[in-house]
């Protein structure tokens, strides 16, 4: 009969951590800030980097990319096989080109 009593008694004491533990679970859900903090996301309203510059070559510009800007446009390859062919030289004489435009 001890043991029964003991029993009951151990899956008493077990029910109720249950309990105390699904209390934290609904008060966790409750505000989504604090799961998304232990998460490891970063708040949406974190400010972007100030000294990251725009890359021209590629089209994160709000106008036209500078490479088009310029007089060099001729001088940009038209299709993937020019594109190919370019020398390591030409692409980053390209990319300053580029930058050099940026900066004026």
């Amino acid at each position: 009969m001890n043991v029964l009593i003991t029993k009951m008694e151990n899956m008493d004491n077990d029910l109720s951590l249950l309990k105390a533990e699904n209390a934290r679970l609904k008060a966790t859900l409750q505000n989504p800030k604090n799961l998304l903090r232990k998460m490891g996301l970063v708040s949406i309203s974190t400010p972007l980097a100030a000294d990251v510059m725009i890359d021209p070559l590629r089209a994160d510009m709000e106008n036209d990319a500078l490479l088009m800007k310029g007089d060099m446009s001729s001088s940009i390859p038209q299709t993937n096989e020019e594109f190919h062919s370019m020398s390591w030289e030409e692409i980053h004489d390209m990319a300053k080109t580029a930058k050099d435009t940026e900066m004026k």
